[in-house]
């Protein structure tokens, strides 16, 4: 089931930002396909050693020292806490970045931590990304897809199909047309 199901019936979804995340009143998140960043105003004139941010696998704990967390809790899918940093900016804007576990498929999240309310995916507009920034093997199946695609407008055999005719060749079949 897809995301967009399974928040069929839900009523307080908030609406996608512009970069595939969510604005809250405490904070902000942003996400690509590989990672999660997550904005955290705070008071001007705080210094790092306030600043509590623990991370890991599964949780995110923010918040300032002495202070009820601003953002904690279970996170919507695990991460890789290794390859996860936070920053302090211009001493107002704690900054999180949360590398996504999952690189192998393009997964986009409806919320940073299961509490918050979930951003309407159907809101979600991913950017486009070019052919050149896939993976090799994701490039070679795309290539493998558009030259099949010619060959059937062109009405020539697909790359299957070719590789059919020439099983059979080398087993001294003699070549027989494949049903489309």
């Amino acid at each position: 089931m897809s995301l967009v199901e399974a928040q069929a019936g839900m009523t307080d979804l908030i609406p996608c930002n512009d970069q595939c995340g969510g604005d809250y009143s405490s904070y902000r998140f942003t996400q690509s396909d590989h990672e999660l960043v997550v904005y955290v105003p705070v008071p001007a004139g705080t210094l790092g050693k306030q600043v509590r941010v623990d991370i890991s696998t599964t949780t995110v704990h923010i918040s300032l020292r002495n202070q009820p967390p601003i953002v904690a809790g279970t996170l919507y899918k695990p991460i890789k806490s290794d390859d996860s940093t936070w920053s302090l900016e211009d001493k107002c804007l704690v900054v999180v970045t949360l590398a996504k576990a999952n690189l192998k498929f393009e997964e986009w999240w409806p919320h940073v931590v299961t509490t918050e309310r979930q951003i309407d995916m159907k809101t979600l507009k991913p950017p486009s990304k070019h052919l050149r920034e896939l993976d090799a093997g994701t490039q070679s199946t795309v290539a493998k897809m558009m030259f099949d695609q010619d060959q059937k407008r062109r009405g020539l055999p697909t790359s299957e199909e070719l590789k059919v005719e020439e099983m059979m060749k080398k087993a001294g079949s003699p070549p027989t047309s494949l049903p489309s």
